[in-house]
């Protein structure tokens, strides 16, 4: 027996907090087992094998129960945890499919927010037949596009961002993104509570999906309206500017508005590294380089701000450690005559580096690269085109091949074939 009494305030909501876990793992369902097992499953893990077929079986033993919605619902949550791009060995197709089989007769008489928890799971939920997958997007796709004017701002944000990531490995559904916008101009102004940070996700899902039309304008001025109305403070200013002018969705009256913000703030309040100065350095390189056009067509003030933020010192975090795959390059390199440094170019890092001979060698791991694919994310991407633009040659290196080359002699000669190829050093007759 616990005496209330006897505990502080403290103890007592942690021992009530205990006794509801009990009582929500009570029945005959080990969902707190499975989620155990799940979090055993690490990436590069050697047992990882051994440990996936823990997880499956432990879901082979929930699928053989009665499960309800919320039952199937938290089933296909947990699975959506899995380590996809760890090993191929843990996605068991036959589980995964029979986990979505029983959720596609009874999704359409689902909740908004069940039907968004579906989405949610099925953006990162593994899978290599999407058959089912695709049905089950689609049914989901058309009830919510129907609930539209019921939807909270909220709710329907989330949706876009799910839509968004989806529509890379699936069909894309501009319909709805369009039918959003439609529902925003009515709304906007009366019946959805909308802060800045969520205007900031839907122009991410819009660029992620490849939605482009006229309608986007509504953002673009209901932006300038929150500026105008003092809702966003210069940090929101400067995130919301960044990502605009990263995702090419912006009009130039919303990033004089959005500059105007920005530039009360001293560059002095912000550190040598911190991201906010990332950001401003990002936004004063993409408006300079990539849209000439925009850059001059800014307010003098904005412009001086920008020339500052140019002339402003930043150093990434990255610079302040190696990875293994970037010492070893260095060493390899030191070999051939070439001492590797470090150096900032703007917002971007360059880890490896020949300033004299603007060479700048990028070891990329897989997380530079979208899941599944072999197309640069974002920032590498923008990262090598502005240096070549400034003059650098890129030579980009892949971590996982240099791991797979095993030894020193493998290693050094890979890189000696590199610099003979791009004729840095003289090849030997």
């Amino acid at each position: 027996k616990v005496s209330v009494m006897a505990l502080w305030p403290g103890r007592w909501v942690r021992t009530c907090r205990r006794l509801a876990t009990v009582r929500q793992f009570s029945s005959q369902i080990d969902f707190a087992g499975l989620n155990s097992a799940i979090g055993d499953v690490k990436a590069g893990d050697l047992l990882v094998a051994q440990k996936g077929a823990a997880v499956w079986k432990r879901v082979d033993s929930i699928l053989q129960q009665e499960l309800d919605v919320e039952d199937l619902l938290t089933l296909a949550t947990a699975l959506s945890r899995l380590p996809v791009e760890s090993d191929g060995r843990v996605i068991d197709t036959l589980h995964v499919r029979e986990v979505l089989g029983r959720i596609l007769p009874v999704v359409d008489g689902m909740s908004s927010e069940q039907q968004i928890a579906v989405l949610a799971a099925l953006r990162y939920l593994p899978a290599k037949d999407f058959r089912l997958r695709q049905e089950i997007f689609d049914v989901v796709t058309v009830q919510l596009q129907k609930k539209g004017v019921e939807l909270s701002f909220a709710q329907y944000v989330t949706v876009l961002d799910h839509l968004a990531s989806l529509a890379v490995r699936g069909p894309r559904y501009p319909s709805l993104f369009v039918n959003f916008l439609s529902i925003f101009a009515e709304k906007a102004d009366s019946g959805w509570d909308i802060q800045p940070f969520q205007v900031l996700t839907v122009l991410k899902a819009f660029s992620k999906a490849e939605v482009v039309t006229e309608k986007l304008r509504l953002l673009h001025a209901y932006v300038e309206d929150m500026v105008e109305s003092g809702a966003v403070h210069p940090n929101m200013a400067i995130h919301l500017c960044h990502t605009m002018v990263c995702t090419r969705q912006f009009s130039v009256e919303a990033i004089n508005a959005l500059l105007s913000v920005a530039c009360k703030t001293p560059l002095s309040t912000y550190g040598d590294d911190s991201y906010l100065m990332k950001a401003l350095k990002t936004i004063e390189c993409i408006l300079r380089v990539d849209l000439p056009q925009t850059y001059s067509n800014l307010a003098p003030r904005q412009m001086q701000f920008l020339n500052s933020v140019r002339d402003a010192h930043y150093a990434d975090r990255e610079m302040s450690w190696n990875t293994a795959t970037t010492y070893q390059v260095k060493h390899f390199l030191a070999n051939h005559g070439f001492e590797a440094q470090s150096k900032m170019v703007g917002p971007f890092a360059l880890r490896v580096c020949d300033p004299e001979q603007r060479i700048a060698f990028e070891c990329l791991e897989r997380v530079h690269f979208y899941p599944s694919t072999n197309t640069l994310r974002f920032w590498p991407s923008l990262k090598f085109r502005h240096l070549e633009a400034s003059g650098w040659r890129v030579l980009p290196i892949m971590a996982g091949e240099w791991r797979e080359l095993g030894t020193a002699a493998r290693r050094e000669k890979y890189i000696r074939d590199l610099l003979i190829s791009e004729s840095l050093i003289a090849g030997v007759g």
